[in-house]
């Protein structure tokens, strides 16, 4: 009867073979966080190959140890950066509440272009009353609410309300228009305002980055979008 392991090298080959197929597997992800950690299995099965097959395999085994350590350094730091996110952003962006297509974009983020959001960043406190755009005039900010509320205003009247995990200013960051309304602070607001050059700046030099954070903006639109049609549907008088 054909025996595939004793075919292709028996069960002392069995940790290569996972090893390797674990590495070939990796090759097809494209989320930073789960491809490290791929690796280092991968890597890690390998290791117990070198050891059980015997002979002079020193060479293989150091250089694999070498290779979990700097994965193993990255992922950390890429943690790391994510936690920092996380706490910046009172958990919205990146935590249990988040949207999945959310948590998908920032974990196709290294740890390199997630600092870069950070440093982009700016956290500020800002008073009841006190104004995010105008309408009208050119925004040259965008916000994350990550506290407190805000008011969304057209011609003075009230259309909607901004609420944690919000975007302000999303619209004029993605085409370059005037604020389409004015949104103020309804209460004490906390922000993480972002420089629309800057991004765009940062974002046309790393598609990737670019990539995320448009699928992030997007998402969030689509939600302010059907929001929008419930809040009309719900005023709409229906037939006797």
């Amino acid at each position: 009867m054909f025996d595939i392991l004793e075919t292709f090298g028996g069960w002392y080959d069995l940790p290569a073979h996972i090893g390797y197929l674990l590495f070939a597997v990796s090759m097809f992800l494209t989320n930073i966080f789960w491809l490290r950690i791929l690796l280092i299995v991968s890597l890690a099965f390998q290791i117990v190959y070198f050891a059980m097959a015997g002979g002079a395999l020193y060479t293989g085994i150091g250089w694999n140890i070498v290779f979990i350590l700097i994965n193993a350094y990255r992922l950390v730091s890429l943690m790391q950066a994510r936690r920092r996110l996380g706490k910046a952003t009172g958990g919205h962006l990146l935590g249990a509440g988040a949207d999945e297509v959310v948590i998908d974009a920032a974990n196709s983020l290294d740890d390199t272009q997630i600092e870069e959001l950070i440093r982009l960043g700016e956290v500020y406190d800002l008073a009841p009353g006190a104004p995010l755009t105008t309408e009208g005039e050119p925004v040259d900010w965008f916000y994350l609410v990550t506290a407190g509320h805000a008011v969304v205003m057209v011609d003075d009247a009230e259309v909607a309300r901004i609420h944690p995990g919000e975007f302000v200013g999303e619209i004029s960051f993605l085409t370059g228009i005037a604020a389409t309304a004015t949104v103020r602070a309804s209460e004490r607001l906390t922000v993480i305002a972002l420089d629309r050059e800057k991004l765009a700046r940062a974002c046309a030099e790393d598609a990737r980055l670019s990539a995320a954070v448009h699928q992030v903006i997007g998402n969030a639109l689509a939600r302010k979008l059907v929001v929008a049609n419930q809040r009309r549907a719900t005023k709409t008088p229906q037939p006797a």
